[in-house]
């Protein structure tokens, strides 16, 4: 008899627990596993490629403040962009520099349309381009690209962020980085970033 009720509780729990199994994993393709219809789940990163120098590797001279060129950005391309993509937004940024609570600001370029899959070298720098696109002011309080110039011999970390956003922004090139984010609030589908090194 002993045996017998042994044997019996033991199917009661291997059954329990099977049927917990089968409903947790019934429950896990609902919406919050992101497999099913309404899961959305996180979105694959846009993916970057800058000319001139590899991910995490150190960026050329050419473009920054050791030949002199610091106004000439590198050609930019990006891929997986999804679908209902309207416009591009890219920043570039030193972060190991901190100025009242945020880092440099290198560059800003929004409203790039949604069709577009880079920029070229050399973007014009100027508050609005003929594509519509616009430039905020960077840290040396101009419009368009700066390049790198950190304080010799020190080596800085340049991120760049590449975002697709589901809209056009309704904001100025007078505008600040902050108003820009925050403008940007709700409307990213897609980012992607890329960073490189630099030293005089």
């Amino acid at each position: 008899m002993r045996v017998t009720k042994y044997l019996m509780a033991v199917v009661l729990i291997v059954a329990a627990g099977t049927g917990a199994m089968i409903a947790q994993e019934k429950g896990g393709r609902g919406k919050g596993g992101g497999k099913g219809k309404g899961g959305g789940g996180i979105p694959a990163p846009l993916v970057l490629t800058v000319e001139g120098y590899a991910d995490g590797s150190a960026m050329p001279a050419s473009i920054g403040c050791a030949h002199g060129n610091m106004a000439v950005s590198p050609k930019i391309d990006w891929s997986g962009a999804p679908a209902g993509t309207m416009s591009f937004a890219v920043i570039l940024h030193d972060t190991d520099v901190d100025i009242n609570g945020e880092d440099v600001l290198h560059w800003a370029i929004f409203n790039i349309p949604g069709t577009a899959a880079g920029l070229p070298a050399h973007v014009a720098n100027t508050p609005e381009l003929p594509d519509g696109a616009r430039q905020l002011n960077n840290i040396g309080r101009s419009p368009g690209f700066m390049g790198p110039c950190p304080p010799p011999p020190t080596v800085h970390h340049y991120i760049i962020e590449a975002y697709a956003l589901g809209s056009k922004l309704d904001v100025p090139a007078t505008a600040s980085r902050a108003e820009l984010m925050a403008a940007m609030k709700g409307h990213v589908r897609a980012k992607g970033t890329y960073t490189g090194t630099y030293k005089q």
